[in-house]
């Protein structure tokens, strides 16, 4: 039943534009929230004396949470307006940044990033549905296009900004920045943010978002932490499992379920946002690894280690861009089968140049690296909801939203618990720190490289079936 709220009135009397410049900053807050701490994940180790592995779960409890929160989002936009959906995750970032400032001990920092994790899971999807709602169909690609030019940017921005940041203030200092850039959001969106569609009353599955979490936490766990305490990490990875089942099941047994996964059971579909997961965990991977082995194989600092990343990230921004109008073009053949023959090239080349340290020559591969990646993520999501009827086209949106944070988060936790798992037994063998963390960075890379064959080989076949279709 939907409510009086003169949402509408008011959406008409101000401007669309001041408004979509909003949800831009938005997008831009949460990326750039998302991947601050990426950079620093040493220096909170060595501060609170914990592994990197442990340290990654500022990286990965927080793309949990995010997932998560992606799911609720429906729900709270229908319920509860964009305008408090608005001040509810500019204030989790604000909130979670600022306590982090003080945070006394690793356990209360993690929940701090958990606290900010709310406000990044709220606004990638809002932005989309905002864009869409606000948006006449000549502009709406173009609008889109720049919401994800803004989540790029930010990407970009954070390692450099927080490097910069944390050489010259420390680690804490960092979390200066989205808190001040949230605050500030909030002061404007008092006079700009408003409902621009009425509310209805809705119920919500809170069981469904605590399995979801609850599954997502124990799977990342497990995968993270099986190089270091088998046991314990294997319990994790079935009780992941076995919630996410629950999970699962809950949700095609609802008739308004949390997320729903009916639109999977289209092979295309599924593929496609399969191939989008892929691409999306070894780019957002690279972006957590590349900092690491700058920093402790190469003795960088933290901003000049943000700094080497910028180029690549910004690259892949703009090859993203392009893969967007070639796809529009010509479809998703041979884009995204090229895309990830060029990524492999790329990791190739990161390899053979991580054991001799060559800086520059891991720029360059990363460079291609990132190329690679940008023609695979956004032909291959675009490729897989093109396969769904209309009124499935939100709930495949929804899925591959909270998948792309579940790759992000099963990457991360998988990659960095085994460079974190090779520099403890390589230090221990008596190798030097430099020398163990390239060994490392290596060994991951080996992995990433292996996966992207393996998604090449699938998406040649998957865009082969597409271009006959055609």
């Amino acid at each position: 039943m939907q409510q009086a709220t003169g949402a509408g009135a008011g959406e008409t009397t101000r401007s669309k534009k001041s408004m979509m410049v909003m949800i831009l900053a938005c997008s831009f807050l949460a990326s750039f929230a998302q991947t601050m701490v990426n950079i620093a994940l040493p220096d909170v180790a060595d501060h609170f004396g914990v592994t990197l592995s442990m340290a990654n779960w500022l990286i990965v409890g927080y793309t949990v949470v995010a997932a998560t929160s992606i799911t609720l989002e429906a729900f709270l936009l229908n319920r509860f307006g964009l305008r408090r959906v608005f001040f509810v995750g500019t204030g989790a970032i604000a909130l979670g940044s600022a306590l982090a400032l003080v945070a006394p001990d690793f356990p209360t920092l993690v929940g701090c990033r958990l606290v900010q994790a709310v406000g990044t899971g709220l606004f990638y999807p809002t932005a989309t549905s905002v864009l869409t709602t606000i948006s006449p169909k000549r502009l709406l690609g173009v609008r889109l296009a720049l919401n994800s030019g803004a989540i790029a940017v930010g990407l970009a921005v954070a390692p450099v900004v927080s490097g910069l940041v944390l050489t010259f203030f420390g680690w804490r200092a960092m979390f200066v920045v989205p808190c001040a850039l949230a605050a500030a959001l909030m002061a404007v969106g008092f006079s700009r943010m408003h409902d621009v569609r009425p509310r209805q009353s809705e119920k919500v599955d809170l069981l469904s978002a605590v399995l979801s979490l609850v599954g997502l936490g124990a799977l990342v766990y497990g995968l993270g932490e099986i190089t270091h305490d088998f046991f314990p990490a294997l319990a994790g990875l079935l009780v992941g499992a076995a919630v996410i089942a629950l999970f699962v099941h809950r949700q095609l047994k609802r008739e308004n379920p949390l997320l729903n996964l009916r639109p999977l059971a289209h092979p295309r579909f599924t593929i496609g946002i399969g191939l989008n997961m892929l691409g999306a965990m070894v780019s957002f991977s690279l972006s957590v690894l590349l900092p690491l082995y700058y920093e402790g194989a190469q003795g960088l600092t933290a901003f000049f280690a943000g700094a080497l990343l910028l180029g690549p990230v910004l690259v892949n921004a703009g090859f993203l861009f392009t893969g967007g109008k070639v796809y529009d073009r010509w479809g998703i053949w041979p884009l995204v089968p090229g895309g990830f023959a060029l990524a492999v090239v790329g990791l190739t080349g990161v390899v053979l140049a991580a054991g001799g340290r060559v800086t520059w020559v891991v720029v360059l591969a990363s460079v291609a690296a990132y190329a690679g990646l940008g023609f695979v993520t956004a032909p291959s999501k675009t490729a897989g909801l093109a396969q769904l009827p209309s009124e499935m086209l939100p709930h495949g949106a929804a899925i591959n939203s909270t998948f792309v944070q579940i790759a992000n988060a099963v990457g991360s936790a998988l990659f960095v618990g085994i460079l974190s798992s090779d520099v403890l037994h390589d230090t221990a063998a008596g190798l030097s720190k430099p020398a163990a963390y390239a060994a490392g960075f290596a060994d991951t890379m080996m992995i990433a490289i292996g996966i992207a064959v393996a998604a090449g080989a699938l998406a040649f076949f998957y865009a082969r079936a597409l271009h006959k279709k055609r």
